[in-house]
């Protein structure tokens, strides 16, 4: 069974896997990508049925990985972030900036006589990219870096 609608299905399902198993929860999982509880639940057994694995202890409304659940997590979540962060990483590289955000640590004076000019000419720019300014000193500058 290939083609790209049983690929698209699988990302699907891998999607609601990683969501359930990073949350602990297949109505938190439901509710973060917009779905139903039982749209979740189904997309989980299919996986599991397509893998011929559990994937979940399940204890009451607690899920735990299986050994198998946590490998399947491993070498999936990288690829469902990927996919899920593809349009944006794809602007970064052709210097294209849609949304998101972008932290200038400064000193009070450029804050102040230096950056507003060219805040405002980002803004204007990139409005829905989000911009901090956050006033520090040469330390705590080299700190939100490493950070």
């Amino acid at each position: 069974m290939t083609g790209t609608y049983y690929k698209q299905n699988r990302i699907k399902k891998l999607r609601a896997f990683c969501n359930t198993a990073k949350l602990g929860s297949v109505t938190k999982a439901a509710d973060k990508l917009f779905a139903s509880q039982p749209t979740i639940s189904l997309q989980i057994k299919a996986l599991e049925e397509e893998m011929d694995v559990q994937l979940f202890e399940r204890r009451g409304p607690y899920l735990k990985l299986t050994a198998e659940g946590e490998i399947l997590y491993k070498l999936a979540q990288p690829l469902v972030q990927g996919v899920d962060q593809l349009q944006e990483t794809f602007n970064a590289h052709c210097g294209k900036l849609s949304s998101g955000e972008l932290t200038i640590a400064a000193g009070e004076s450029t804050i102040l006589y230096i950056l507003p000019e060219p805040v405002r000419q980002f803004s204007e720019l990139y409005p829905d990219v989000r911009l901090t300014l956050a006033n520090v000193t040469g330390r705590d500058g080299m700190a939100m870096l490493r950070a």
